[in-house]
């Protein structure tokens, strides 16, 4: 019913301002409902309790984010582990800088409630395990570009540093940058300094024996 759509996107709008002004550990369910004008019986019709509440704003985000991410890596891998295929993918990154920012723009309410009011959630940690997903998939394809690279192998700390360097870029301009256009062109900087130093970081020459000390 019409009636019950208004009733729970008036919830959603609520609950997105007080978890935005108190975080979640100290978001009152009392408040949300007053301000949306609703019994705190109506909340519980519509979710079982506050971290469900807090989960129906930011999961969608959050899982159409990483499924970007796996299917841009799973293109890459393939590329990637091609001879002499670097040269190809120099400019694929644009394509996948401008969708992330994008999208995280369109979303930029919730994925700010992820990265500064999540504590006390499931998703607290959600940085954590997008790095450990990118990693993975970053590892994979620098072992496919060091195997058609006679005497390279995997320098293990850089690829952990830049992991982390490169989801650390996009954060700072979500949580500093209000203009998507803005934030697009920074990004297009940064990523073109990151993809151009990746193999000579990433990759390095296996006698200096230092794969497996890193």
């Amino acid at each position: 019913m019409a009636s019950d759509r208004e009733t729970k996107e008036k919830l959603l709008e609520s609950a997105r301002k007080e978890f935005a002004k108190d975080g979640y550990m100290k978001a009152s369910l009392r408040k949300i409902c007053a301000n949306a004008g609703v019994t705190t019986g109506a909340l519980y019709f519509f979710f079982q309790d506050k971290a469900d509440l807090f989960q129906s704003i930011v999961q969608e985000p959050y899982s159409q984010l990483l499924k970007m991410v796996q299917e841009h890596f799973a293109e890459d891998v393939q590329l990637l582990a091609r001879p002499n295929a670097y040269a190809q993918a120099d400019g694929d990154h644009e394509a996948l800088v401008h969708m992330l920012i994008h999208h995280l723009y369109a979303n930029r309410e919730a994925f700010l409630l992820l990265l500064t009011k999540s504590q006390g959630t499931y998703f607290e940690d959600c940085i954590d395990r997008l790095v450990d997903l990118m990693e993975q998939n970053y590892r994979v394809m620098a072992e496919g570009m060091a195997r058609n690279m006679p005497g390279m192998c995997v320098n293990d700390y850089m690829m952990h540093w830049l992991t982390h360097m490169n989801i650390d870029a996009f954060i700072h301009l979500l949580t500093h940058e209000p203009s998507e256009e803005r934030a697009l062109y920074q990004m297009q900087k940064i990523m073109d300094y990151l993809v151009k130093g990746w193999i000579e970081m990433i990759l390095i020459p296996a006698e200096e024996n230092e794969c497996q000390n890193l």
